[in-house]
């Protein structure tokens, strides 16, 4: 009689029904797609620059934030980045420009080469010079507009 009751109480606790019911309300509900967020930097240390009379020194930091459902084959080698800032900053035509209006070309020329970054953050750290005895930065952010968002300004 024991066993009839074990084998009973087995097929009672395996089906469907009493697996539901044992479930608590978040673990019915069907689970929620995750939305994935992927970042990527790297540094330009010590970068020199002929800009405002003078060399400057400058650690640059790139960061980017690529489009939702990248595929494997878009994702650009972070190498390209690198060597498009260095060539816009060894061929930097206005060599008077304030350093944030040098950092805005930079986040412009990498969000409008690359249609896989979604956004892209540029931080400038100068170090001190002879003629500017100050440690400045700069830091500008960019993204691409959102669908549906492209209305006109007045």
């Amino acid at each position: 009689m024991k066993q009839l009751l074990v084998i009973i109480l087995l097929a009672i606790a395996t089906t469907p029904f009493a697996y539901s019911q044992s479930l608590k309300p978040a673990q019915q509900r069907q689970p929620q797609t995750s939305r994935l967020i992927e970042q990527f930097s790297f540094e330009l240390p010590d970068f020199k620059m002929d800009h405002q009379g003078e060399t400057n020194h400058l650690d640059i930091s790139i960061s980017y934030r690529y489009v939702t459902n990248i595929a494997n084959s878009e994702y650009p080698d972070f190498r390209w980045l690198a060597k498009d800032v260095e060539t816009l900053l060894n061929s930097y035509p206005n060599k008077t420009d304030y350093w944030e209006i040098v950092n805005k070309q930079v986040t412009a020329l990498l969000l409008k080469k690359y249609p896989a970054l979604t956004n892209v953050t540029s931080e400038f750290e100068v170090k001190p010079s002879r003629n500017v005895p100050y440690t400045r930065s700069s830091s500008v952010t960019r993204s691409r507009p959102l669908p549906g968002l492209n209305r006109k300004r007045n």
